[in-house]
């Protein structure tokens, strides 16, 4: 059995008293860091909770505050046509920040356009991982949970303070982190695209009924500490941004043949130019309204004696500590800068939110859109 440290140590003073030398000052400080990590990895949810209750976090952020966005586009040129980067927090240098990194790459790919939409090009999306995302993932780019390691293995935070500790009740049914799916965030990418109206799948389009562009968004996960999906969807849509159709020459003699030219091929081109061969010149996208994500992880209120949805902690953008501690309860909204709701996404059984609740995650989303568009795809 392994004993619960108590807040007494963890709340332990770090300065030393008059008199004692920088060494000391050091091996006092290198003994509480060693401490609280300790706390952390035996006991996440009580090392959670004793910040939760101050009303403020373990990385020093208030309950509704994200973490900074950093975007970073065209570093990728030579075998992409976009790229970018985007990164949640960590620009700020301290031991306690955390981030999230991913970066994203746009490939065209020459397809066939569907009966139904002839006009119409596709947007595919792949996301994938490796150990170097995380201590969890193999080399398969899969998340697994150790069932055997007391971290993963946690039972629901239940019962009053005794002691300034948080006590477990062990007839609670265990309720386990869960382990992040790169299918599901590529699936949910897709959908989000296409529902945003952010590209419009007509600008894709060659030769109606028989050519069209299908582009490729590939996303790696370089460090992943928390809302991913959100960093990925950010992404994607920065890299979209960023992408430019090239400069192609379409063939009408053989079925409609696309050659992509370059601009100084095309020079040399354009004198005897048949009039079956037509030169389609370069360009961007021109992009609607940006979908912005916001993911709130939701922990229960053990101090609140009121119903579950009212008595809920609503974590903006969790690290994945506080991913863990609400064992996927997690609800996403995307918005737009047209204060449009673009889509509401839940997970877990119980991630219930009034509709007081449900309002205030709206303004939130209504709010970071507008902050974000600029950031993301630039001024347009």
């Amino acid at each position: 059995h392994t004993s619960i440290l108590t807040m007494a140590a963890v709340k332990a003073k770090a300065t030393p008293k008059d008199g004692q030398d920088g060494e000391h000052k050091a091996s006092s400080s290198s003994s509480l860091e060693w401490i609280l990590d300790a706390y952390r990895s035996l006991e996440p949810r009580n090392y959670i909770n004793e910040f939760t209750s101050q009303n403020v976090r373990p990385d020093g952020r208030p309950f509704h505050t994200s973490r900074p966005v950093t975007v970073l586009t065209s570093f990728l040129n030579r075998n992409s046509s976009g790229s970018a980067m985007v990164t949640l927090g960590g620009d700020d240098g301290s031991d306690n920040s955390s981030s999230t990194r991913v970066i994203a790459a746009c490939t065209l790919l020459v397809g066939h356009p569907g009966p139904s939409t002839p006009t119409h090009g596709d947007i595919d999306v792949l996301v994938t991982a490796s150990p170097l995302s995380g201590p969890r993932f193999d080399c398969m780019g899969r998340e697994s949970m150790d069932a055997a390691n007391a971290f993963y293995n946690y039972n629901s935070v239940s019962g009053e303070k005794d002691d300034g500790v948080v006590q477990l009740n062990p007839e609670t049914p265990s309720s386990s982190p869960q382990p992040t799916d790169t299918k599901d965030i590529e699936s949910w990418i897709r959908r989000t695209l296409r529902s945003s109206r952010f590209i419009d799948p007509t600008e894709l389009g060659i030769e109606p009924g028989k050519l069209a562009w299908r582009i490729r968004i590939s996303i790696q996960i370089i460090n992943h500490d928390g809302n991913v999906a959100d960093a990925a969807l950010l992404c994607a849509c920065a890299a979209l941004g960023d992408l430019k159709l090239p400069m192609v020459e379409v063939d009408r003699r053989e079925g409609g043949v696309v050659r992509i030219v370059k601009e100084d091929e095309a020079q040399v081109m354009n004198g005897g130019r048949n009039k079956d061969v037509e030169m389609r010149k370069g360009r961007s996208l021109a992009l609607g309204p940006l979908p912005v994500p916001l993911t709130i992880a939701i922990l229960p209120n053990i101090k609140s004696k009121t119903s579950a949805s009212e008595s809920s902690i609503l974590l903006v953008d969790p690290t994945r500590l506080e991913e863990d501690v609400s064992s996927g309860n997690t609800i996403t909204m995307v918005c737009n800068a047209n204060e449009e709701i673009v889509e509401f996404h839940k997970r877990g059984s119980e991630s219930r939110l009034s509709m007081d609740q449900i309002a205030a995650v709206a303004c939130m989303g209504f709010g970071r859109a507008k902050e974000l568009e600029a950031l993301v795809v630039g001024e347009r």
